[in-house]
């Protein structure tokens, strides 16, 4: 049944309702009208994203076709019109994801706008093309990926739009990458140092998504959470093959992400610890069945007890969460992120 605004006045004057609940009755039902549809949500992204990849690394040839100065001047308004026109819809019109999504596009083509600008000045040496941003590490990408979080930090904490947490964590990524020959100040890299590298910037990452899990009631954790780990597992990856000390090791943080991802109730972390894990128990099943035809029916049985840990997780998750309540002190339990709960 639909309700006129002549019929809510009339049940004021009667005494039905007082003005203050017809107020917040209009309010929400205003919201309510105001909320996005999934189907729009997949417009908005959509869109949002087409316009990112056309302005990151699907301007490959163009950047070769038009050269620095052209490409200069082509982001530069790029970054300007969409900065004023997400200004706009956010903050004017209220279209939070819209708005959100248009912000995103001034962060996304920052790399490509700074890369041209320092060509034109010869920063970068001549044989250096825009498209190995994205494939090849060098110690001089760092100032790509500074730039992209100046620009990004100030528009997030002004919108709180969670998605720029996702441009800021590949920023970190990639940053994570480029920024050991720095460190090291040589070019040529061993893989431990880049591990050590990868493994401290990626427990950083996971750190600030901790944080930002315990303190906010906005989801602005997760890509933190996902970047953090592929930067730690690709770390541990290379870190484990010099002694099978540091495999145990291994094998020991992969079951310490599976126990996490319990205590927080976040499934990033079951994801990547089972894959850590599944590929310790293949390496330890090679180790023992080198050679031999049971190595299929070793990995068959390890991945039978995989799924089986998995189903029994989803069936008794309510169980495991109240024995977790009745069993850990009220000091740990007020570090569990209470919206994941």
């Amino acid at each position: 049944m639909k309700y006129t605004d002549e019929q809510m006045n009339n049940a004021v004057e009667k005494g039905v309702f007082t003005n203050e609940q017809v107020k917040c009755f209009r309010e929400y039902i205003q919201n309510l009208d105001n909320q996005v549809t999934k189907l729009q949500k997949i417009l908005y992204y959509g869109g949002g994203l087409l316009i990112i990849s056309a302005m990151t690394w699907l301007m490959i040839d163009n950047w070769k076709r038009f050269g620095p100065k052209a490409i200069t001047i082509f982001s530069g308004v790029y970054f300007v019109v969409f900065l004023f026109s997400g200004y706009i819809v956010f903050f004017k019109k209220k279209m939070e994801v819209a708005g959100g999504l248009l912000l995103s596009i001034p962060i996304a083509v920052t790399p490509l706008f700074v890369f041209s600008l320092l060509r034109i000045f010869n920063f970068w040496p001549q044989e250096w093309d825009y498209n190995d941003y994205y494939v090849w590490i060098k110690g001089k990408w760092i100032i790509l990926e500074l730039a992209v979080i100046f620009i990004a930090l100030p528009i997030f904490i002004k919108t709180k739009f969670p998605f720029h947490v996702f441009l800021i964590a590949g920023a970190l990524w990639f940053l994570s990458m480029d920024i050991v020959p720095v460190i090291y100040e040589k070019i040529k890299i061993t893989w431990t140092e880049r591990a050590i590298i990868s493994d401290i910037f990626g427990l950083c990452m996971i750190g600030i998504g901790y944080f930002a899990d315990i303190k906010f009631k906005k989801d602005y954790s997760f890509w933190l959470y996902l970047f953090g780990l592929l930067t730690l597992v690709a770390g541990l990856s290379i870190f484990y093959n010099d002694n099978v000390f540091k495999f145990i090791i291994f094998g020991i943080i992969n079951v310490v992400l599976i126990l996490f991802s319990v205590f927080i109730n976040r499934t990033v972390f079951l994801v990547f610890g089972a894959i850590g894990l599944t590929e310790f128990l293949g390496r330890l099943s090679w180790e023992f069945f080198e050679g031999s035809a049971l190595f299929p029916i070793a990995l068959t049985i390890i991945g039978v007890l995989l799924i089986m840990t998995g189903m029994f997780f989803q069936k008794n998750k309510k169980k495991i969460d109240k024995y977790i309540k009745n069993k850990l002190p009220e000091y740990i339990l007020k570090l569990r992120p209470q919206k994941n709960i």
